[in-house]
């Protein structure tokens, strides 16, 4: 069995204050890097970080993250992105979630010398976009989240696991599906979330162990037998053992904020950190054999489904709704909406468009702060806890900056005419159905995903509705094979139509 280990470290994390980053670089991220270093190139691993995080390392302690690009030259190391300021990516629409995005990989370039292959989705929010904004910023792997994928695919499992109530941030209190540790969707990639996009899945019947472990509340024999337990008896494809916050190996993180409300012990050092490490990294060499992300999806042989996760889905089983339903992302997010539609209207058909050339990195400073204003941390935790103000106030500062930026963004642009918006017209009789919603060939009906095979449905049924002779009998063949596919994934409770 592979075990795949993914720290997550961000900066930006909700009640880490300014002073206390290079307590956790060196508390934390070098202890990573040391601990798997100690056990040579068998130990490998995943780090991932936003780009806000490695510019911070790269300012605050430049040594650590040169430890860390050895590691990765060396190939013990799989550099794993993530969007530059800890957006959630489910809240943002696709354009900025590409452009945070994007932005990290420049700062990957910048520091790593690489632009990153694996990405990180910030709580594994789900929107259909997301892997195509991922993709777009030049990712190949993405981080996808088990019990989602289950509760949006096995109705049995749902109806144990999912969670009903859209504003309970976390479902860890409901029952779990009594389930089959042998379960390929835990264990096997996916391929082609979105063509040249693939992902493995992370569950929180593994990663909770991780942070339990490190703050004391679960031995190392527990921690161990439950990634024996979840590794199946069949003992071969991967499991991803760690997918969590890289700050509890080290510190104790926001735990005591989370659970106490003791805001006094937010990121206190741990001196047990390295020897935890340690054991926990010869327990798993025990186990099985330590390998990247890349590596998982790429060699190991995929799942034959295609992935699919309903809008609006996020890992704890639970919805990005709660993270931007908290009163500080119902303040925050209009203000940037605002500003994100005086851009569009006002200003983007010029810079990115007529005069792009001229203007480009005046379009790029306004991204760069709209997308940072989109900073998740100074919206959490939701009532009754609050917000740092420190984060609120980093979120505020982001916001005045794109103000500035739209300002900058007027001058410059001043005297130039708006270019005339001309859209052609679909034709209202005609087969278009007027929506983009796959890039996966439509001949290939078994790789669509239920959001892409409803989509083709209705595409089909609109061509056949407007066609007639030849043509109108080849969309009629479609429609039928697209409730043949339906019949195949097991939804056989339906009349097929008649069709002339």
């Amino acid at each position: 069995m592979k075990y795949v280990a993914i720290y997550h470290a961000n900066l930006n994390y909700a009640f880490l204050e300014p002073h206390k980053y290079e307590q956790v670089i060196r508390a934390s991220y070098e202890t990573i890097i040391d601990g798997h270093a100690k056990f040579g190139p068998e130990a490998k691993y995943v780090f991932e970080a936003s780009g806000f995080t490695v510019d911070t390392m790269a300012e605050k302690c430049p040594d650590v993250l040169a430890k860390l690009r050895c590691a990765i030259e060396a190939g013990q190391c799989e550099f794993m992105g993530a969007p530059y300021a800890h957006p959630v990516l489910a809240n943002v629409p696709e354009e900025d979630a590409y452009w945070s995005c994007e932005f990290s990989q420049r700062t990957y370039l910048k520091h790593l010398g690489i632009r990153a292959e694996s990405f990180w989705n910030p709580e594994c929010t789900w929107m259909q976009y997301v892997p195509r904004a991922v993709k777009r910023a030049g990712a190949k792997y993405l981080t996808l989240d088990f019990e989602s994928y289950m509760n949006c695919n096995d109705a049995e499992y749902a109806w144990v696991e999912r969670n009903r109530a859209t504003d309970i941030y976390w479902g860890g209190h409901m029952p779990w599906f009594d389930l089959d540790p042998d379960c390929k969707f835990l264990h096997q990639p996916f391929r082609d979330i979105v063509p040249g996009l693939h992902g493995l899945c992370r569950s929180d019947r593994l990663v909770g162990k991780y942070i339990a472990y490190f703050m004391g509340k679960v031995s190392l024999q527990d921690y161990l037998a439950n990634v024996k337990h979840w590794s199946g008896t069949e003992n071969k494809g991967a499991t991803i053992v760690i997918a969590d916050d890289a700050e509890y190996c080290g510190t104790t993180g926001y735990f005591y904020v989370k659970y106490y409300r003791d805001y006094s012990r937010s990121f206190e050092m741990k001196p047990d950190a390295p020897a935890k490490l340690n054991a926990m990294i010869r327990g798993l060499l025990d186990l099985g054999e330590l390998a990247t992300f890349k590596e998982c999806c790429e060699q190991i042989a995929p799942v034959e489904e295609p992935f699919f996760v309903e809008d609006r889905y996020a890992w704890h089983r639970t919805y990005s709704d709660c993270w931007g339903g908290t009163p500080e992302a119902k303040y925050f997010d209009p203000i940037v909406s605002e500003l994100r539609r005086e851009y569009k209207t006002k200003y983007q058909p010029i810079v990115e468009g007529t005069h792009k050339d001229r203007f480009a990195p005046l379009a790029e400073k306004f991204w760069f702060h709209c997308t940072s204003s989109a900073n998740s941390d100074g919206r959490w935790p939701p009532p009754p806890a609050e917000p740092c103000e420190f984060n609120r106030q980093w979120v505020r500062n982001e916001i005045a900056a794109t103000r500035a930026a739209l300002a900058e963004l007027a001058e410059a642009t001043k005297g130039i005419p708006l270019p005339v918006n001309h859209v052609e017209d679909l034709p209202a009789d005609g087969p278009a159905y007027g929506l983009h919603f796959t890039d996966k060939p439509l001949d290939n009906l078994p790789r669509l995903n239920f959001y892409e095979l409803q989509h083709a449905l209705y595409a089909a049924w609109r061509a056949y509705d407007h066609t007639q002779g030849d043509e109108k009998a080849g969309h009629r063949l479609r429609v039928l094979a697209i409730y043949d596919e339906y019949r195949r994934r097991g939804i056989t409770k339906f009349k097929t139509p008649v069709l002339g």
